[in-house]
């Protein structure tokens, strides 16, 4: 693997989980709640300094940070540790990490688009219907613009395509548009053995031809709404059966990925390397924030649904119950980061 994309690797790694947690920093702070230390890095500490209680350090092995809530006895006042704030200060600080997860994925959104918004957008109006498909059989024609997916909106042809990927074959609602007139039709893909998934029969190549500010956004929010959709897909696709566990990545497996980009757009230009991996690191973002939100002990999803019974019946779990369902979700979690660094070394070394 180039070292060049290692480092591109933990730069990204570092930006995501540093920016996860400062949300949850940032949330704390402005609900009162004591922070204890606050960290970029792991190791021993190269900086620190001390701000209004809180440490914030410096650390060598860029592998993210970290926001430590621990209820410290030097803490001057106790109303102010994490245990003793109200249940919603709790929840919104728990919810911040991954909505900045999702922020930074529109931020970095805004910038790929405003760079080169033709060569990742592309709108839902179909270029070419296949002859003797399920599209052409249904009536689609050249020119029709899908506007739903099963009675979900869609605005890019990559919606389309995440949707169905984890298709099982059965029929599916198309709401398009023709000469501005709404109309829907029910088809069933074909499986195609050359692509190894279900096809309509559909080609997608339109690109917006001009850009404004307005644009800008708004198809910013579209594209981090398609990565999170495909994080979703892909979770419905594994509970289903329809995807593989082994599709599971971590940072072996995105090192790979990184690796894979760096190594087709580096003759390209350093340019087009960096936006590839802004695009990798939105990707990344967007699917570390919706990953944190699944209700496994461990994670801020787990965390929030302990936090909600505790708003429901107006007290908290107790700590013996609330460490053994954390203990097995960190042990759970362990198994699961064992299987996928092994698939993802068992991949590379396939490679």
């Amino acid at each position: 693997m180039n070292p060049v994309s290692i480092i591109y690797t933990l730069i990204i790694i570092c930006i995501v989980v540093v920016v996860h947690e400062f949300g949850h920093l940032i949330v704390a702070k402005s609900n009162g709640i004591y922070v204890k230390e606050f960290w970029v890095g792991f190791g021993p500490t190269l900086l620190s300094f001390e701000k209004n209680g809180t440490l914030y350090c410096l650390k060598p092995l860029p592998f993210g940070g970290a926001c430590l809530f621990e209820d410290d006895p030097e803490c001057e006042d106790p109303d102010k540790l994490y245990s003793n704030s109200s249940v919603w200060s709790r929840i919104v600080t728990a919810f911040a990490g991954p909505l900045f997860n999702i922020i930074l994925a529109f931020v970095f959104s805004v910038l790929i688009i405003s760079i080169s918004g033709s060569s990742v957008i592309m709108t839902t109006e179909l270029v070419e219907v296949g002859k003797n498909t399920p599209a052409e059989a249904a009536g689609l024609r050249e020119g029709d613009i899908i506007r739903a997916y099963n009675g979900k909106k869609v605005d890019l042809s990559t919606e389309v395509i995440i949707f169905n990927l984890v298709s099982d074959g059965s029929p599916v609602r198309l709401t398009y548009e023709r000469n501005g007139k709404t109309q829907e039709v029910s088809l069933s893909p074909e499986y195609s053995e050359e692509y190894g998934r279900y096809l309509f029969g559909i080609t997608f190549g339109r690109t917006i031809e001009e850009w404004s500010s307005f644009k800008i956004l708004k198809y910013s929010v579209y594209y981090v709404r398609m990565n999170i959709r495909s994080t979703l897909e892909g979770l419905r696709g594994m509970f289903l059966g329809r995807v593989g566990v082994d599709s599971l990545s971590g940072p072996v497996g995105m090192a790979e990925m990184v690796d894979d980009v760096y190594t087709e757009s580096k003759d390209e230009g350093v340019p087009y390397v960096l936006l590839n991996m802004l695009n990798l690191s939105l990707i990344i973002s967007a699917s570390l924030g919706i990953m944190n939100l699944l209700p496994l002990p461990g994670l801020d999803g787990g965390k929030l649904i302990l936090l909600f019974i505790e708003a429901i019946r107006r007290k908290p779990v107790s700590r013996d119950r609330e460490a053994l369902v954390n203990f097995v979700g960190f042990a759970v979690l362990m198994m699961l980061m064992v299987f996928v660094m092994y698939n993802d070394i068992l991949k590379l070394v396939r490679r």
